[in-house]
């Protein structure tokens, strides 16, 4: 069996020398989906994490919750890295792997070991303002609607479409179903990525800067240019890095 965390990036890095990142995908995706922002990472060590039913894990089962999913990463997390090298670890999220991402901050940090060196959320709502059980009911010609929303271009390959369409029905249900968070606040750096055109946030910043209220640490929320989950476009990686980098930087005071 395929172990959830993998290595991205093919930079050698010296053990205790500056942040690691481990990526999370949004739903439908895959860490291959990944590997074009990890290339751009400039000399970190990036890492991703594959959702069991999907890419080297398609022949297991898929996860029938987030929170099994993130109870899941957690173990992997610390049989992969151990508790000191995850406290340098810098979690990024997209979307739905916002918080898969969160929930496995919360789990090391219940078995009393350290949080992660940072938090990045892109594209997701903070969970206290999340609508519970949204997408219950979308059936597969709303989901195409929403996962056309991202960069991802899938017109050039039906069969590609087909199958990532599954997947994110799939995750689409998942998130429904998901209750949130526990209340446990983190001490790590948050970093909040919106896009000025996402439709998930066409009211105002309020869903992305209500972040703040799940760390005691610094607090950063950032608006990038394009739609739903823009960072990933090609093109956009090297700004993204560099405003990932000036977030997570823990605070002197």
């Amino acid at each position: 069996m395929h172990t959830a965390v993998s290595r991205l990036s093919i930079v050698d890095i010296q053990p205790g020398h500056g942040p690691e990142y481990l990526c999370f995908p949004p739903a439908g995706g895959t860490v291959l989906g990944l590997r074009g922002l990890a290339r751009a990472a400039a000399g970190s060590a990036v890492w991703g994490v594959e959702y069991p039913g999907r890419g080297a894990r398609l022949t297991e089962p898929p996860g029938e919750s987030l929170t099994d999913l993130a109870e899941e990463i957690a173990l992997d997390c610390l049989d992969r890295f151990g508790a000191e090298d995850f406290s340098r670890t810098v979690l990024i999220g997209f979307s739905m792997g916002a918080f898969v991402a969160l929930e496995v901050a919360q789990r090391i940090l219940g078995r009393g070991l350290p949080g992660p060196a940072g938090l990045v959320v892109v594209g997701a709502c903070a969970p206290q303002r999340r609508v519970p059980g949204k997408y219950a009911k979308t059936d597969a010609a709303e989901a195409g609607r929403l996962l056309e929303r991202s960069s991802a271009d899938y017109r050039y390959s039906p069969e590609l479409r087909e199958y990532t369409l599954a997947l994110f029905l799939g995750d689409l249900r998942l998130t429904s179903a998901y209750p949130g968070p526990a209340k446990v606040s983190l001490s790590c750096p948050i970093v909040a990525f919106r896009g000025a055109d996402d439709p998930d946030f066409a009211t105002g910043d309020e869903d992305i800067r209500a972040w703040r209220a799940w760390t005691t640490g610094r607090f950063t929320g950032c608006v990038v240019p394009g739609g739903h989950l823009a960072v990933l476009t090609p093109g956009e990686e090297a700004r993204f890095w560099d405003l990932v980098r000036f977030g997570s930087e823990p605070c002197d005071d």
